[in-house]
Order: structure tokens, then sequence, then C-alpha cells
């Protein structure tokens, strides 16, 4: 069977499958009740805190009565359930508490209120090498937790990143784009391999270009929170880590048991489908595991003067298939294996089509134990991705796509250890770790008629690190922070016999010793209100494929560089402010500065320049080179206001602006802005939320206008565009109805441009509907 035909046949009865769960589930949870609990027609209530004091005026309000009761100094209040459905339990101080009244079945009840989460008071795992609360952070820092508006009713788990400050996410043409071609770039680096990002805490990263291939891989009802931690982390994470890093973390089995199932269908016959079920078996041990599976025929992307009837729309096919065990050894930690599977399988072409597949798998092994003296967090995994390329140029002749034109293939291997332990002297929570971590890439091109052409290579690192997180006084904290890396490429290798003649190279090994340190102050003003100034220092090694691969790729001819050093961050600094108002308004700002060096770029050369045996059929050539000196600065800032417990409004600002300071090889450069990054970048929204109404939000981007590559090129000058997107939710029960609907004003603008006759249009207005199963 081939492998299309085996794809397909899982596809559909997966899609089956889902369909059978979820008519399930319908049936099952919406049966009558054969008999049900007569509640009470009065009730006492008693309410207090975890420590168990009471709380005082906490107001009891009912849907179009308003507040008909509060409790007394001793906690306890006392109502009438005659003729009501639910009541709302609120405190200035604490978490609000629906309450359904055909789940009282007693005539007296206790409630233990939360308190307000301060978003100062948020644990985070990423931004220091141990789990630590924000207001101990100097860097800037969102977290997006399960259920937050950003992440309902999401396609890819990017989208939600738009909406954050300092954050550039470009998926250009919707759905259809490979996780190769997604780009999530933090504050205008320009490019997206130095953004670094982690699953569960593993760097993600592919070793082919160094940006992330794995966007698609990833079930988006498996996250259970997002942190983006702006600035450099290269003295934590090591390379890639230059303009931030973003952690996706994923669910952990519970006590309570996970059951869901969603189904969406809408524009461009796209329709998405995934399950989720899990539970805390007993104190030892649980599972959880998540499916998603995704289509779409995609869309015609240019205009429709350049589009023939023969070019074929991109589409696209996923499948997902995540899953996590933890067992808890008796007062010996935890020990947690998690196993990612992904398939994807885009088909798009103009005159050429390229028929792709990518088959990718994540594994990791950790283990900790945060409750021993010397605290161990030892984590192994394995990443792996199988790339093939059919591609097939249109044959005017016969009139069919009928000329094999190449085939490719593109298998990844990466493999690690992350060892850390974690001490507390008084007042220093220190940890000392290692991280060992090699690749290996291997790239096959067969060009039908024409010859071979390889390049393969290795990528290795071992890094060690040290990390203080210290409390100087209540208020002021400090975390300092150093990493060693020594990083390697090895065995790079070039074949080539398209001119008749094999052209074998072996290229030297490249290597450099790397130090990166970091320094961050952070000093709480008020309970409520945080200072924050970093300095850090970052690095990018240069992948396999910039310094080795010589082949056409859009409308040019790039050429490696077997002589690329790393990319540096010399210097970023950050100064900030977080301020939270009760639960009603949330402020955070930040301004950087920041001076890279050796920026990898591709640069246009002359084709003499060209080694005589690459054909580069007429194109112009560009080599990646590093620049000398490139300087950005910006803003960053976020405010999020709640008018009542319904209705909030958020907006986020980013202002970056960047300048090439020395170009040795093309001086004419110097002073020129850094190519795909933005100046200005707006978004907000708008939200309703009643658990017993729905939800309805309206969400807004603009993006400023900034230069398609290092000329500052005015025809490739892309325009500024704004666009609005409207989410709607309906809960019945454990049912809810969705409706969204993407660049709901059908916007007309650029995804990507290279030239008048290549380029994508970004999708138009695209309306899905579905419904979502929640136990």
């Amino acid at each position: 069977m081939k492998y299309s035909e085996y794809f397909t046949n899982c596809s559909k009865r997966f899609a089956q499958f889902l369909s059978v769960v979820i008519f399930f589930l319908l049936v099952v949870f919406h049966l009558p009740v054969s008999a049900q609990n007569a509640k009470p027609s009065d009730l006492t209530g008693f309410v207090t805190d975890s420590t168990k004091k009471p709380i005082s005026s906490v107001t009891v309000e009912i849907r179009g009565k308003g507040t008909v009761a509060s409790s007394n100094s001793k906690g306890n209040f006392s109502i009438s359930l005659s003729q009501i459905k639910s009541f709302t339990l609120r405190h200035i101080n604490y978490q609000s508490v629906e309450v359904d009244v055909d789940s009282i079945s007693a005539s007296s009840y206790h409630w233990v209120l939360q308190p307000k989460v301060n978003m100062l008071d948020v644990i985070s795992v990423t931004a220091s090498a141990k789990p630590i609360e924000l207001r101990k952070i100097a860097s800037s820092v969102s977290v997006l937790q399960k259920g937050a508006p950003e992440l309902r009713q999401i396609q890819t788990i990017d989208e939600a990143l738009a909406y954050l400050p300092g954050v550039s996410v470009d998926r250009s043409r919707g759905l259809t784009t490979t996780g190769t071609h997604t780009s999530v770039i933090m504050r205008g680096t320009g490019s997206a391999n130095r953004t670094l990002i982690l699953k569960d805490g593993v760097p993600i990263n592919d070793a082919y270009t160094g940006g992330v291939s794995e966007w698609n891989s990833l079930a988006g009802n498996s996250i259970e929170r997002i942190e983006v931690v702006r600035g450099p982390g290269s003295s934590i994470y090591g390379s890639n880590s230059m303009g931030g890093t973003i952690n996706l973390v994923t669910q952990s089995p519970s006590d309570k048991p996970t059951l869901g199932a969603d189904f969406r269908y809408g524009s461009m016959n796209t329709y998405q489908a995934s399950v989720k079920a899990g539970k805390q078996f007993s104190d030892r041990w649980g599972a959880i595991v998540f499916a998603e599976y995704k289509k779409t025929d995609g869309y015609a992307y240019m205009a429709d003067s350049l589009w023939k009837n023969y070019y074929v729309k991109p589409s696209m096919k996923l499948l997902n298939v995540n899953a996590k065990v933890a067992y808890h050894f008796p007062s010996a930690g935890t020990l947690t294996a998690i196993a990612d599977y992904n398939l994807q399988q885009p088909l798009s072409g103009t005159t050429t089509i390229y028929d792709d597949r990518s088959v990718g798998g994540n594994y990791q092994l950790r283990y900790t134990n945060p409750a021993a003296v010397y605290a161990p967090d030892v984590l192994v995994y394995y990443n792996v991705q199988d790339r093939e390329s059919n591609a097939i140029k249109w044959n005017q002749e016969s009139n069919a796509f009928d000329e094999r034109y190449y085939d490719s293939r593109v298998p990844l291997d990466t493999y690690g250890l992350i060892a850390k332990v974690h001490r507390t002297w008084g007042a220093n929570v220190v940890t000392v770790g290692a991280d060992i971590r090699f690749t290996e890439v291997v790239s096959r091109k067969y060009y039908y008629e024409q010859g071979i052409q390889d390049f393969t290579g290795r990528q290795d690192f071992v890094s060690f690190f040290v990390n203080d997180d210290l409390d100087i006084t209540d208020r002021l904290h400090a975390n300092i922070g150093l990493r060693y890396d020594h990083w390697a490429n090895r065995n790079g290798k070039f074949f080539d016999n398209m001119s008749g003649n094999d052209i074998a190279i072996a290229y030297d090994n490249a290597s450099s010793d790397i130090v990166n340190p970091k320094v961050g102050i952070s000093y709480d003003l008020l309970h409520n209100l945080r200072l924050r100034a970093v300095y850090a220092t970052g690095f990018r090694a240069p992948s396999s494929f910039y310094m080795y691969n010589a082949a056409p790729l859009g409308s040019s001819f790039r050429l490696g560089n077997p002589r690329l050093k790393p990319e540096r961050m010399r210097y970023s600094y950050d100064i900030g402010v977080d301020f939270q108002l009760s639960d009603k308004l949330e402020l955070s700002g930040t301004l950087y500065t920041s001076q890279y060096s050796d920026f990898l770029a591709a640069v246009l050369i002359d084709a003499n320049e060209v080694p005589a045996y690459l054909d580069v059929k007429g194109l112009p050539v560009r080599q990646y080179i590093n620049i000398g000196k490139v300087n950005l600065w910006g803003a960053e800032s976020f405010a999020r206001y709640r008018l009542t417990s319904d209705f909030s409004v958020q907006a986020s600002y980013f202002y970056n602006s960047s300048e090439i300071k020395r170009y040795e090889t093309n001086p004419e450069y110097e002073g020129n802005d850094m190519s795909d990054n933005p100046s200005h970048n707006v978004s907000g929204a708008f939200i309703f939320d009643r658990v017993q109404l729905f939800h309805l939000s309206l969400w807004g981007r603009h993006t400023g206008t900034y230069y398609g590559d290092l000329e500052n090129t005015p025809e490739k000058t892309m325009p500024a565009v704004t666009v609005f997107d409207i989410k709607f939710g309906k809960a019945i029960g454990p049912l809810t109805l969705n409706v969204n609907v993407t660049n709901l004003f059908d916007k007309r603008y650029y995804g990507s441009y290279t030239s008048p006759t290549s380029y994508y249009y970004a999708p138009g207005r695209s309306v899905f509907a579905g419904i979502t199963y929640q136990l």
C-alpha cells in the first residue's frame, strides 16, 4: 500500500472514530435522569478560606435580583432556594464561585474560597532554572493559562501568541502553512530560529535550519499553559534563545477525570476533530492522551489574473497523538514519560507541485524530586523527523503534471540529556546543571535526468550552567546565571554529480566556546507593583542548512557557507514595571536595547563567485554570511481592564527599531533596517464571558510596514495591515457550541511577497463552527 493511501485510510478511520465518540458522548450525557436528589428549599452557607478562617462580607448574588444575602463575621449566610437555578459568591479579595442549585442536596454547605491570583504570584517554569514566582524574576514574562481567551477555538497553537507584545507570528497561508514555514519571531530579531521553542522543557528547534518545524505537531487540546519569556535566555538554555524563549507545557493527569471531544468545520472545506482522556488512577500513577486530526483544501492565494486553472490549491492533512504517563514514588519523586507522534501531509503548487510528507516523534523521560534536599531534575529526550518531498512540473505539451523534477528526503535526529540539581542555602536557591545534545542531518535530493545533490552534517553541544535565585530582602530579588557552551559542527559533507562529474567535499569541522551571563534585579515597591531590570547575552550556532546546502529556494539560488560563525547578542538591557490593582487592572511595560554581531543573512553575490560545478539556473544568488553589527531597541506594553466580572478589555503595543551599524562586505547596507521587522504592532480585544449566557470576543491586530529584504527595496516594502477576528461560544451543560470568524472584514493583504509574480495572499474571511464536549 502506498504511503499516501495508508495516510488516507488512517485519516478516514480516525475521523469515523471521532464521530462515533462524539455521538456516544452526546447520547450518554443527555439521557433522561431516572431519579434526582430533591433540593432543599432553604440553604445555610458557611464560607472560609483554605485555613478554615471565616470570611465575612461575601455577597450572594442571583441573576436578575442582585445581592440577596452576605456572610456575617462567622462566615454564615442563609437564602431561599425556591425558584432559582444558580447563584454566585463574590468577595473583593477572593475568586468568585458559581453555584448550580441542582448540585446542592443538603440544607447546609461549606465553601472554601481561593484568594484572587496576583499575576506576580504566578509560578513560571521557564524564566529561571527552577520554578519560581514571577515577582522574583527580572525578565518580561507572559503566561497563557488553559482557558485563557487567547486559547479559545484556535486552529494552531502559534495563533494564540499573536496577541502578546514582542511576538510576531507569520503563518502566511493559514492552516495550509507547514510548520517549517511558520515563523514566530520575538523582539524584531528577524528570524524564527532566533527564538527558542520548548515543549515541556525540551528544545524543539530542528537541526536543519534551527527554526521550528513542529508548530503543527502538538494537539491544541493538550496545552496546559504557554510561557513567553522575552529577551535572551542563553544563560539557561544555550543556542537559539536570542529574542526570547517560548515553553509549551502540556496537561498532566489529575484526580478529576479528563474527558473531552471537539469537532469543527468551516471555510475551505476545513474540519478539525480532537479527543482527550485521562485520569490519576491511584496515588501512584496516572495517564492522559490527546489526539487531533485536521484537514483543509486551501484557497487560491494569488490574484485571479495570475492564478492559472491548472494551479493546485495548497491543502493540508495533519494527525497528532500526544500521550503522558506519570508515576509517583512514595516520598521519592515523580517519573514522567511523554510520547508524541505527528503526521503531516501538505500539497501545493503552481508550475511545480510539491507533494510533501513529514513524520515526527518526540519522546522524553523525566525524573524530578523537588522535596529532596538536593532536588534532582533529570530529562532525557529523543526528537526524530523524516521529511519527504516529491516535486513534479507542469508539462505544457501533455497538459498535465507529469514531468518529474526531484525527490528529496531529510531525516533529522536529535537526542540529549538535561540534568540539574537544585539546592537551597538560606536566601539562595542554587541550580547546577549540564546540557548535552547531539544532532544529525542528512539531506538527499535526486533531480530526474540530472543527478544527485546531498549534504550531511552533525551539530553537537556540551554545556554546563549555574543559576542563583537570591532573595536579598523580602522585596528585593536577584537572578544570576552563567552558562558555558561548547558548540561543534562535524562531519560536514557535500556531494553533487549534476554537472556530469562527481564532486565530493569534506568540510573542516567548526567549533567554538561561548559563555553567556545573566544578571537581573526585581524589586516589589508594593505587593502589587514590581520594578525590574536585567542584563543578558545570547547566541545561535549556525545549522547545517546554512553551512552546507546549495540549491534553489524561492526566487533565488541559496549558497551555503561553511565558514559561518555563531550569531552573538553582545548585550541586552531591559527595564520594566508590572502592576495589578485587585482583579480589575493589569499593566506591564518594558524598554529594551540590544546589540547583535555576526548576524546571519542571505546576501546577493555575483554569480562569478559561485563554484563552477553548481548550476544556478539563471537565478540571482544569495549566500549566507555574518553581518558585522546590528542595533535593536524597543518598547513592549500590555494592559487589561475588567469593567465587570464578565466583561474585560485588553490591549498590547510593541515598537521595535533596528539598524545595521556595520556591514563589512556590503557597506551600502549600513543604516538600513533589518528585513521582516515591522516597527509597530498593536493588538487588542473586547471580551464578554458569562458562563450562564455565552462567550463573545472581538480581536484586532495591526502590523506596521516593514522591508522584505536587507536592501530595503521599495518594491518589497510590505504595507501595514489591520485585521479583526470574532469568537462566540454558548455552553449547554457539558456541551459548548462555537463559532469563530477570522479576518472578519475580508481584508486582502500579502502573507509574503517576493515579486509581482511570486507572492501569497493571506486567507480571506473564514468562518468555522463546531461543538465541544468537556466533562
